[in-house]
């Protein structure tokens, strides 16, 4: 099967990427013929086959049809056998370029000695690093899933460490980051934030928040060369999951020349929406996220003309990224009621000001995405979008709630009726031993039965828009849809799924990761279903997950990424 598979295959590097708009209207460039095509379009949700010609979609129906349109020697075709192809897979909210090849990666470590080993396997790997730094821990890799300083000094003292944790909204230092920061029992939290401290007073090396910048301005910055290569390594591997779109959440736009030098080469397999995040008066620092209301003429001028200027397909600005609390995990998501163990978390904004800013940028056609995780966060986030509406008279926004992890179940009508996007994450249901000895636990049985319950927001007609929010978690849309279907570990556990009731069809997950994430973007029109005239944005995959078993979506490939009409991914076995 793989030799046939090749040989099929090694025609679609024959694709004719410039043809006129004359030549793309008389014949197609290449069709894909008996396959299973989901096409995400209502008027014709399955076909047999599909041509494209230059970027376009120019033809979706039957094989017959298809054919005709093979009307020369150029025409490249392409049996499917029998395979399944679906829209390339959006991911809606996730942290590009990603992680530095000068981080250390700590994502999967389940015990302090991986933990360990891992930070000093990369220090001796990178001894001329002045700071070691990493992401992608989670707590409950540490004894009473409580961490400590003491933990990164054992393996790593003469150089400063700081690690953040899976989901960034917390971080580890060793004693001696400490020491150059200048923290000590003395240092005062900051507003919005926690420095951890023990029982005697002396910080533990635990920032929660906005504490993170007390460490973080003391940090190096990354040279755009590293930046550069962890874009251009990280969309290769985004590629290889089947993404075509992404939406960046957290612009940084020191970092936006990286993805303007990888247009200018040609080199971008990725169409990127980026939304900026609105920093303090004082200009912001490393890992401090907060909306704030004194604009000047100087930012919305700055902001309009990044939205005039790069509009898409490839590189595209409209939205605005505001942070309103924390996370569970660290009991800094804002609650109406205590967590088990008490505290109701952070309210980054006053509901006044948080409602003055967003109808600002409201009024001025931006787009707002607002992390909200906490029932408290969540209920502020819509109040604010309800105000901006009718403050400005304004309609089709588009506004989002990001995460919207614990919504109260009274606040979920409100979603539709102001026309709010609810931003999910499949994988955050991943009944892992982080959501299960910390998340679940912290918010009690009541809470936790509808946290992440996905089916909620479809059966309340919500648009959901499914991303991963990557670094925290794979942005390989696959176990995310396994998640969302199943809602068990890749191990099948719990049996029967973790609060099963949340779980929503293949079909569901489909739609959110891509004609949803499309809308989300407000590229509807142009892509997001396979529909005639769209951009040539999809995915082959190896099994048809629509009827297979649920676990075999576990076992399913990407054999083909197409973007624009070009391969921007092919399975190496095929």
């Amino acid at each position: 099967m793989g030799n046939r598979l090749l040989g099929l295959f090694l025609v679609l590097g024959s694709a004719i990427v410039g043809a006129s708009a004359q030549t793309a209207r008389q014949h197609a460039d290449r069709i894909f013929v008996n396959g299973k095509i989901w096409t995400a379009d209502d008027a014709r949700p399955q076909a047999q086959a599909l041509a494209i010609s230059g970027d376009k979609i120019m033809a979706v129906g039957s094989n017959e049809e298809v054919h005709a349109l093979a009307t020369t020697a150029d025409t490249a075709v392409i049996d499917l056998q029998g395979r399944l192809v679906v829209p390339g897979f959006q991911d809606s909210h996730l942290h590009f370029p990603g992680q530095s090849v000068n981080e250390v990666d700590l994502h999967g470590t389940e015990t302090l000695k991986e933990f360990q080993q891992r930070l000093a396997d990369f220090a001796k790997a990178h001894p001329k690093l002045p700071w070691i730094t990493g992401h992608g821990w989670g707590y409950s890799a540490f004894p009473n899933e409580t961490v400590d300083k003491k933990y990164i000094d054992e393996v790593i003292s003469d150089r400063p460490v700081y690690v953040s944790e899976r989901d960034g909204h917390m971080g580890l230092a060793n004693s001696k980051a400490l020491e150059i920061a200048g923290i000590t029992r003395a240092t005062s939290d900051p507003p919005n934030g926690h420095l951890m401290k023990n029982a005697n007073g002396e910080p533990t090396g635990e920032f929660k928040e906005a504490a993170q910048r007390l460490i973080g301005s003391h940090i190096p910055p990354e040279s755009a060369d590293d930046r550069y290569q962890a874009l251009m390594q990280h969309m290769n591997e985004a590629a290889e999951a089947g993404l075509t779109s992404v939406q960046d959440a957290v612009t940084s736009l020191r970092t936006f020349g990286v993805y303007e030098r990888a247009f200018s080469e040609g080199a971008l397999k990725l169409r990127f929406r980026f939304a900026p995040l609105i920093l303090p008066k004082d200009g912001g620092a490393p890992r401090n996220h907060k909306l704030e209301t004194a604009l000047t003429e100087a930012d919305l001028a700055k902001y309009r003309r990044l939205r005039e200027t790069f509009k898409g397909p490839m590189l595209k600005f409209g939205a605005i990224k505001g942070v309103l609390d924390g996370t569970v995990d660290a009991r800094t998501a804002a609650m109406f009621e205590p967590y088990v163990g008490g505290g109701t978390g952070i309210p980054f904004w006053d509901q006044d000001d948080l409602n003055r800013t967003v109808a600002l940028y409201d009024k001025e056609g931006f787009q707002v995405l607002l992390h909200a995780i906490g029932d408290k966060a969540i209920n502020m986030a819509l109040n604010a979008f309800e105000y901006a509406a009718k403050t400005n008279g304004t309609t089709g926004r588009r506004h989002r709630v990001e995460h919207a992890e614990v919504p109260l179940l009274s606040d979920l009508p409100r979603f539709k009726q102001l026309g709010v996007i609810a931003s999910t994450q499949a994988m955050f249901a991943n009944p892992d031993a982080t959501v299960l000895k910390n998340f679940a636990v912290l918010l009690g049985p009541a809470r936790a039965s509808h946290a992440d319950s996905f089916k909620d927001f479809d059966d309340a007609g919500v648009v959901q828009a499914f991303g991963s929010d990557w670094g925290v978690f794979s942005f390989a849309p696959l176990p995310a849809i396994y998640c969302a279907v199943t809602r068990m570990t890749p191990e099948g556990t719990p049996a029967g799924g973790w609060y099963p009731a949340g779980r929503i069809s293949v079909e569901a997950a489909l739609r959110h990761f891509t004609r949803d994430g499309a809308y989300a973007s407000f590229d509807e029109d142009v892509r997001g279903s396979l529909t005639p005239g769209k951009l040539a944005d999809f995915v082959v995959l190896s099994k048809d997950i629509l009827t297979a078993d649920h676990a075999d979506i576990l076992k399913t490939k990407v054999l083909l990424t197409v973007m624009g009409g070009k391969d921007t991914y092919r399975d190496k076995d095929l």
